[in-house]
Formats: C-alpha cells, sequence, structure tokens
C-alpha cells in the first residue's frame, strides 16, 4: 500500500526519518488570548521579541499565523540538510489550511509532506460539520480519503489531528467517533489532538475503538505536555501509539502552570518510555505552529528535530541507533502506509 504525499503516493520504502507533527502554513489564532504582562512597543516578531513571546505566546495575534510558503520551503530545507524524509502536515480546515501551495513547498525544500484529514477542535468545525450526525461525518471523512480534500485532488495519509478540547465537547465526540469509523473502513490511521487541561486519552481511545479502531492505528497526540508515568503507560498497554510531538517548543501561557515541559523534561518522558520497552509506541514530532518557532525569529525551527532530538534520543539509547530508526522511521513508514 502507498503513502499518500502532496505530490503524488510513494512507495513505503522511500519515506525516512518523519516528523510526525508540523505546521507549515496555518492560523491559529482561534487561541489568541491577552496577556497581563504587554508587548513592548514598536518590537516586530523576531529574535528580539522572542523572550516576551516565550512568556505571552498568545498575545500577539500575529505570532499565530504561519503565513509565508517561502520561508516554510527554505526552513523546510534547512530539516532537509539535518537528515529530514518526511513531515505530516496537521493543519485543518479551519486551521487556516492552504493546500494547494504545499506541492510547491515539497518541490522546493526536497522533503515529502502527508497531510491529515478531518476536523480539529468544535468552534473551528464548519456548518456541513455541526449539521451532520456521526454517519454524515463519517461520509465527509471517506470522501477525503478516497478522492482528496476540497477538490485539490490530495488525499490525507491519515486522519488528524482531530481536535478535543478539555472537557471534549459533544461535537467533538461526534468527529472522533466519526473518524474511528472512517479509520475501521479505511485503514487509516487516526490522530488526534489533547488539551494539555485534562487526561482523557483513555476515553477517547475508549470511543474510537467502540467504532472499530485497531488502537495500533490511534496516534495520542501532546502527551508530552501531561506527563503522567502511569497514564503513558496505560494507554501504551491499550495499544496506542503515543505523540511527543512539541520538542523545541518551551512557552508558557500567561500563567505559569500553563506551560510547555523543556527538552530536558522530554528526554527524560523517551528515557523512561524506552526503559519501558515502548519504542514502537512512540512517534515525536516538533508541532512548530507559532513565528516563535521558526528559526529566522531565533526559535528551532523544523530541523530541531532531526539536527538535536534525534541524536539525543541515540545517546538515551546507549548509543543504539535502530531505536531512533523505530521512532522515526519504521513507526511512520508503518502509521503512514494506507490503501
Amino acid at each position: 500500500m502507498p503513502i499518500h504525499t502532496v505530490l503524488g503516493p510513494i512507495d513505503p520504502a522511500e519515506l525516512g526519518p518523519t516528523s510526525m507533527h508540523e505546521h507549515l502554513l496555518s492560523d491559529l489564532r482561534l487561541w489568541s488570548r491577552p496577556s497581563a504582562e504587554q508587548p513592548p512597543p514598536g518590537v516586530p516578531i523576531g529574535p528580539e521579541l522572542l523572550g516576551y513571546l516565550r512568556w505571552n505566546a498568545l498575545s500577539i495575534p500575529e505570532n499565530l499565523v504561519l503565513h509565508d510558503p517561502d520561508v516554510a520551503a527554505r526552513e523546510l530545507a534547512d530539516a532537509r540538510a539535518a537528515g529530514a524524509s518526511a513531515v505530516v502536515e496537521l493543519t485543518l480546515e479551519g486551521m487556516g489550511r492552504r493546500l494547494a501551495e504545499l506541492p510547491e513547498i515539497s518541490r522546493r525544500s526536497g522533503v515529502h509532506i502527508c497531510v491529515g484529514g478531518g476536523f480539529y477542535v468544535e468552534q473551528t468545525h464548519p456548518g456541513r460539520v455541526r449539521a451532520a450526525d456521526v454517519d454524515g461525518v463519517t461520509e465527509l471523512l471517506l470522501d477525503e480519503l478516497r478522492h482528496g480534500i476540497g477538490g485539490t485532488g490530495i488525499r490525507p495519509a491519515l486522519l488528524g489531528e482531530i481536535g478535543t478540547s478539555w472537557p471534549v465537547t459533544d461535537g467533538e465526540w461526534k468527529v472522533l467517533r466519526a473518524a474511528g469509523r472512517a479509520g475501521a473502513e479505511t485503514g487509516a490511521t487516526v490522530y488526534v489532538h489533547l488539551s494539555f487541561r485534562g487526561k482523557p486519552a483513555i476515553p477517547v481511545l475508549a470511543a474510537l475503538l467502540e467504532e472499530g479502531m485497531d488502537p495500533s492505528r490511534v496516534i495520542i497526540g501532546h502527551l508530552d505536555e501531561y506527563f503522567d508515568p502511569g497514564y503513558h503507560r496505560e494507554v501504551a498497554q491499550a495499544g496506542a501509539m503515543l505523540a511527543y510531538d512539541t520538542f523545541g517548543s518551551d512557552f508558557l501561557y500567561g500563567d505559569p502552570a500553563q506551560r510547555n515541559p523543556t527538552d530536558a523534561e522530554r528526554f527524560e518522558m523517551v528515557a523512561w518510555l524506552l526503559s519501558e520497552g515502548f519504542a514502537d509506541r512512540l512517534v515525536i514530532g516538533a508541532d512548530v505552529w507559532a513565528q516563535a518557532n521558526l528559526k529566522h525569529n531565533g526559535g528551532f525551527g523544523y530541523d530541531h528535530l532531526f539536527r538535536r532530538i534525534a541524536p539525543g534520543i541515540t545517546r538515551l539509547a546507549g548509543g543504539d541507533t535502530k531505536v531512533v530508526e523505530q521512532i522515526l522511521i519504521e513507526n511512520p513508514r508503518r502509521l503512514l502506509n494506507r490503501p
């Protein structure tokens, strides 16, 4: 079975090191929030503003928009130079998706781009999703998987990031169940976005399994934002995939209690997961989603995962390169390979 990219299907053997969660062109101003600390006047987004943005990531709406395909191609080419073969672009409808521009970014960067299908958190759901029942949403997802998204002919490699809030809303449960049905029928993987404010992974997984999903084709996203070994062990033992997918983000969200982990903390999570024997249950990504993530603004960029995190995981594994190959190559090949 092939892996679908924005330039057409490829043989799974062509897929090398892969980030399973990125955004190249997106608009996430829905998350914009005011901050008690005001930004310094007259300072544009860039390295000089990075300290402010790391502590107030949501306070400047412009920070939440990735709008420049030239920047995306250039910074993705840096990832290629660091060893990247592919990225999975999980920007969905309602998140500023610009599918038609992704093929050229792929050509210019030399990086395979796979995309997700489906719908994000409820506040982004279009009217046709709000008006439909589970069966109706299932048909929408099946159409994307089989025929392509929005008339572009670009077929998603998986469904996701299927959005959930905390608590999960009725509309989100509906889309989750539809994704489970569509995934079960087609063999497509389902990648779920979780809020860091709660721990809904087990009921989310249960809903997908009730609709017929194979747990080994369910990816529970953003688990590195809420590290609880017992919680993560329960997800892995249930057969699902864990995504530690925010490497390089170390933002605060206006409150010290609401923050990303550091990469040092993420490495501790990976070390624990490897000690538990769950390398076959892990995928990783950087989830570049803001201007402050981009290299030209002082962030770590798309290459960070391949230039620094992958070698770091090899060191954690005592120099065993097979471990990082499992995480970056073998697991993505299996998960993205679908009819």
